[in-house]
C-alpha cells in the first residue's frame, strides 16, 4: 500500500509539473511571440503590388512618437492628402506592423478620407514588453485617437478599422472606453481570447487544453497583470451603438469565422456582415479587393452616412 501511495503522489506531481510547464511555455509564446521583420513585410506587400512605398512617402504626412500611459512611445503616422475632416484609424494584426495597414490606407484615401496608421504595443517602432491582444492595446488606440483630435481638429469625424488582434482591440475600445467614432470595421476578430487559445491548444491536446488554459492565465496575471478572460469582445459588443461592419473569411483556419458570426448576432443596432469564401486569415482584402472596397463603400454610404468619392483613380488619367 505504501508503494502504491508513493506512485500515486509521484504521478500527481508529474502531472502538475507538466501542466505548469506547459502553462509557462504557452504564456511565454503568447506574450512574447516572434514578430515579423519590417523589411520582410515591406517586400511581401510590395511584391504583391498592394503597396508602393515611394508613392506612400509622397503623401502629406506626419510621423510622430506619442507618449502612452504605460511609459513607452507609440509610433503613428498621420496621412492627410485630402481636404476633409473625416479620418480613418487603422489597427494592424498580431506580428505585423503599420506597413501592413498601408493597403487599407490606400483604399480609404482613394475614397476621399485621411488616415492614421500606427504600430501596436510591442510591434514595429512602438514600445512595450508584452502583447495582450487588446487588453492594454485598447488604451493605446485611445491615446492615438486623443492625439488626432488635439492636433488635427476637434471637429474631426473618424472611424476605426482593425484586422485580427487589431479588430479585437477596436471592439474592446468601442465597448469599454469610448463612443466617439462614427463607425467600426472588424476584420477577422476573435469573440473570446480564451476560446481562441482553447482552439489553438486543442490542436495539440484536447484533454489538456482547459487545464493548461487555466494555468496559462495565472502566468498572464503574474507576468503582465491581465486576465485573458477580460479580453472578450463578445462581452461588450452589444454596448457599441455605432454601426459595425463585420468581415471574416469563411476559410480562416486561424480564427474560425463563426466567432465573428457570434459577434454579429450579439451586436445591437446598425450592423452589416460579409463572409467571403476566398482567402484565409485576414486575406479578405488580398483575395477580394474589389468586393472588399465595394462592401466598405456600401457600409459607409448607407450605414454611416459618409459620402465616398468614386473613380478617383480613373480621373487621374
Amino acid at each position: 500500500m505504501k508503494n502504491i501511495g508513493i506512485w500515486i503522489w509521484t504521478g500527481v506531481l508529474s502531472i502538475i509539473t507538466i501542466v505548469v510547464s506547459l502553462g509557462y511555455y504557452a504564456s511565454t509564446q503568447t506574450l512574447f511571440f516572434k514578430l515579423r521583420d519590417v523589411e520582410v513585410i515591406k517586400r511581401r506587400e510590395t511584391r504583391a503590388k498592394r503597396i508602393n512605398l515611394d508613392e506612400f512617402k509622397k503623401l502629406p504626412q506626419d510621423d510622430k512618437l506619442i507618449p502612452s500611459r504605460f511609459n513607452y512611445s507609440i509610433n503613428a503616422i498621420f496621412v492627410y492628402p485630402n481636404d476633409t475632416n473625416k479620418w480613418v484609424v487603422l489597427c494592424h494584426g498580431v506580428t505585423e506592423n503599420k506597413v501592413s495597414s498601408i493597403k487599407y490606407l490606400n483604399m480609404f484615401v482613394e475614397m476621399g478620407f485621411n488616415c492614421v496608421i500606427y504600430d501596436a504595443r510591442r510591434h514595429g517602432n512602438t514600445g512595450g514588453i508584452h502583447s495582450t491582444y487588446g487588453f492594454y492595446e485598447k488604451y493605446d488606440l485611445e491615446t492615438v485617437v486623443d492625439y488626432l483630435h488635439e492636433h488635427y481638429g476637434e471637429d474631426i469625424e473618424f472611424g476605426i478599422h482593425g484586422e485580427s488582434m487589431g479588430a479585437a482591440t477596436v471592439l474592446l475600445y468601442a465597448g469599454e472606453l469610448s463612443n466617439k467614432a462614427k463607425f467600426y470595421i472588424s476584420d477577422a476578430s476573435f469573440s473570446k481570447f480564451a476560446d481562441q487559445l482553447t482552439f489553438i491548444f486543442g490542436q495539440y491536446s484536447r484533454i489538456a487544453s482547459p487545464l493548461v488554459l487555466l494555468v496559462t492565465n495565472l502566468f498572464f496575471r503574474f507576468r503582465s497583470k491581465f486576465s485573458l478572460y477580460k479580453v472578450s469582445p463578445i462581452r461588450v459588443v452589444d454596448k457599441i451603438k455605432q454601426p459595425i461592419l463585420f468581415i471574416h473569411s469563411k476559410n480562416d483556419r486561424f480564427i474560425p469565422y463563426q466567432q465573428t458570426v457570434e459577434l454579429y448576432n450579439k451586436k445591437e443596432g446598425p450592423k452589416l456582415a460579409w463572409y467571403p469564401t476566398r482567402g484565409g486569415h485576414v486575406e479578405s482584402f488580398n483575395r477580394n479587393q474589389q468586393a472588399y472596397t465595394e462592401k466598405v463603400t456600401y457600409f459607409l454610404e448607407n450605414d454611416v452616412g459618409w459620402e465616398v468619392e468614386k473613380n478617383r483613380e480613373q480621373d487621374k488619367h
